[in-house]
């Protein structure tokens, strides 16, 4: 639970998206990441996560086997075993990372990318609405939440997903589009 915990900060951070979450995962669990998967990666954070991280040394490497992703971002590794805290999804022929539990998940389209995959959230751009996001989904809840400090609110989205309409919203203009990276290592 640690690495969602950890995923879902560096999605928070990202002050150039909005915020959407899941109530659902699109698809059908599985019970094993595909082969095309396992293997060792360095996580390439997105462009505007690494502009937060100036001087720091933020190399986190991900070792992904046929029923667990292991993390390690220099404090010790993280296990997430599938189906506890985290699930593969396929939809046809597309995969999904899904990180938490519901009510609260973290959705992801998984990309292959010659022998990488880019994992894309399913965060929208600044400023989108509820009402922009409504055709994508089966249902969009809305949640304000006040910045003390700064004194902005800002709004997030909890959705539930179609899964006939998933895709569509990930081809949409209104998709979040930095992507996090695995770089195959070995």
């Amino acid at each position: 639970m640690k690495i969602a915990s950890y995923i879902a900060g560096i999605i928070l951070l990202l002050n150039s998206c909005t915020i959407v979450t899941s109530t659902n995962a699109p698809g059908k669990p599985e019970k094993a990441f595909p082969k095309s998967m396992i293997g060792s990666y360095e996580l390439i954070y997105p462009e505007s996560f690494q502009g937060m991280m100036e001087g720091a040394e933020m190399k986190t490497t991900i070792e992904i086997k046929s029923d667990e992703l292991i993390m390690n971002s220099g404090e010790g590794d993280s296990h997430m075993k599938i189906n506890d805290s985290i699930s593969i999804n396929k939809l046809g022929k597309q995969y999904y990372l899904c990180m938490g539990r519901s009510p609260v998940l973290n959705v992801f389209k998984v990309v292959k990318k010659d022998k990488d995959f880019e994992f894309h959230s399913m965060n929208a751009k600044e400023g989108v609405t509820a009402d922009q996001l409504r055709p994508f989904f089966s249902e969009v809840t809305t949640t304000s939440d006040l910045d003390e400090e700064t004194g902005e609110i800002t709004d997030s989205y909890t959705v539930k997903i179609d899964d006939k309409k998933i895709d569509s919203y990930y081809k949409s203009d209104i998709i979040h589009v930095e992507p996090f990276t695995l770089k195959r290592v070995k």
